[in-house]
C-alpha cells in the first residue's frame, strides 16, 4: 500500500515576505527622499525669504528718501516694497523713533517662507557752532543798505516751531576790525548783542569741525559742485524734482509748492563761486571766495573757507553764515544785502540733507 505524505512549500512565504520588506524598503526611501526634497525646498525658500528681507532693508538704505528726514513724525509710519528679481516679496515698514533715529524692518516672502530682519539707522547730522547770525574770522566792513539779524526767524509754509533767543548780528574774534560805511551805532546789525567778541570766532574748528565730521568729510558728502559764476533755481521734470540738475538747489519758496520743496542738497564749491541771482537751501560750502550779486537767496547755513563779498542787490542768507576768511582777507557786506538768523532754516537743511549711518550697536537683528 501507498502512503501520500504532505509537502508544503516554502518558496510563497518566503517570496511574500522578500515582496513586503523590499516594498518597504522602497517607500521608506521614498518618504525619505520626499522629505529630504521637502526640507530642501523649505530651506532654499528660506533662504530666498531672508534674501529677500535683506534686499530690502539695503535698497531702502543706499535709496533712502531724503523727504523722509524732514516730513516724517515721531511714529509715524512709512511702507515700501523694493521690486526683486527672483519672484520674492520684501515689504519693508519705515518708523520714526525720534529726531534722529529711524527703524526699518523689511519682511521677505518667498513660496511659504516668511523671514525679518531690521536695522536700527540714524542720521549723521553736521553740528554746526553757529555764534551769530554772521560769524567771521577776519577784517568785515559793513554798510550800506545791508543788515545783520541775529534774532532768530521763521519763513511762511516752513512748519517751523516757536522762534528761539536771539543770537548776535555778529561775532569777530576783534571788534576793532569791524569797518561800518553808513552804518553808525551798529543800526544795520540787530541781535542780543548786536555784535560779540569772542575767541571761537579766531578758532578753527568753528568752521571746519562739525561734530563727528570735518571739513573734508562735509564736502566729500555733496551731492552737488558748483563752479564759476551761477544761477539757482529749482527743476521740475515729469513731475519729479531734478536733482540731476548742478542749478537746482530746492525750492524755499513753500507756497510755490512742487517736488523740490523737501530737497536739501549739500552744495560745495572747489573754488570761487559767484552767485548771480537765483534762490536755493541746503548746506553752502565753499572752498574759496564766495561773491553774492543779482539778489541770490538761500535758506540754510553758508560755509566759506575765504572771503564773503556781496554787491550791487546783494544775496539773502536765511539762516546763517560763518566766514573762516584763511587768508584773512576782508570780508565785505554790503549792498542790500540781509543775512538773518533762523534756526528753523538751519535745522531743516541739517536734518534734509544728512546722510544716515547705522546705530554703534546692535543696529542689524532677525526677527524671525
Amino acid at each position: 500500500m501507498s502512503r501520500t505524505l504532505s509537502r508544503r512549500g516554502f518558496a510563497l512565504p518566503v517570496a511574500v515576505f522578500a515582496i513586503v520588506i523590499i516594498g518597504a524598503l522602497v517607500a521608506g526611501a521614498f518618504f525619505a527622499s520626499t522629505q529630504e526634497f521637502r526640507i530642501g525646498t523649505n530651506t532654499l525658500q528660506q533662504a530666498r525669504a531672508l534674501g529677500a528681507a535683506e534686499f530690502g532693508l539695503n535698497q531702502t538704505h543706499a535709496n533712502w528718501n531724503s523727504g523722509w528726514n524732514t516730513t516724517m513724525q515721531r511714529g509715524e509710519v512709512r511702507t515700501v516694497t523694493p521690486a526683486t528679481s527672483d519672484g520674492s516679496v520684501a515689504t519693508v515698514r519705515v518708523t520714526r523713533l525720534n529726531d534722529q533715529a529711524f527703524l526699518i524692518a523689511s519682511e521677505g516672502i518667498a513660496g511659504q517662507a516668511r523671514r525679518r530682519t531690521a536695522k536700527l539707522l540714524v542720521l549723521n547730522v553736521p553740528q554746526l557752532n553757529m555764534l551769530a547770525a554772521l560769524t567771521a574770522r577776519g577784517a568785515t566792513k559793513i554798510g550800506g543798505s545791508s543788515f545783520i539779524d541775529g534774532n532768530d526767524h521763521n519763513y511762511p509754509d516752513w512748519d517751523c516751531p516757536a522762534t528761539g533767543p536771539a543770537l548776535p548780528g555778529i561775532a569777530t574774534s576783534d571788534t576793532s576790525e569791524i569797518t561800518r560805511s553808513g552804518c553808525k551805532d551798529y543800526n544795520c546789525v540787530a541781535g542780543s548783542p548786536k555784535v560779540v567778541e569772542t575767541t571761537a570766532a579766531a578758532d578753527t574748528s568753528t568752521y571746519f569741525n562739525f561734530g563727528s565730521l570735518d571739513w573734508a568729510q562735509l564736502t566729500a558728502m555733496a551731492s552737488k559742485l558748483a563752479t564759476g559764476g551761477k544761477t539757482a533755481l529749482p527743476t521740475v521734470v515729469n513731475g519729479v524734482c531734478n536733482e540731476a540738475d548742478v542749478s537746482n538747489w530746492g525750492e524755499p519758496y513753500k507756497a510755490n509748492g512742487g517736488p523740490c520743496l523737501e530737497y536739501y542738497p549739500i552744495i560745495y564749491a572747489n573754488g570761487h563761486l559767484t552767485m548771480n541771482g537765483g534762490r536755493g537751501q541746503g548746506i553752502l560750502l565753499v572752498e574759496g571766495d564766495l561773491h553774492v550779486q543779482g539778489g541770490f537767496e538761500f535758506y540754510g547755513p553758508v560755509i566759506v573757507r575765504g572771503m564773503l563779498k556781496t554787491s550791487g542787490t546783494g544775496g539773502h542768507f536765511n539762516g546763517g553764515v560763518l566766514a573762516a576768511n584763511v587768508e584773512l582777507d576782508q570780508n565785505v557786506v554790503i549792498g542790500n544785502a540781509v543775512i538773518e538768523f533762523s534756526r528753523c532754516t538751519i535745522m531743516k537743511a541739517l536734518n534734509g540733507s544728512a546722510s544716515l549711518t547705522s546705530a554703534v550697536e546692535r543696529a542689524w537683528y532677525e526677527v524671525y
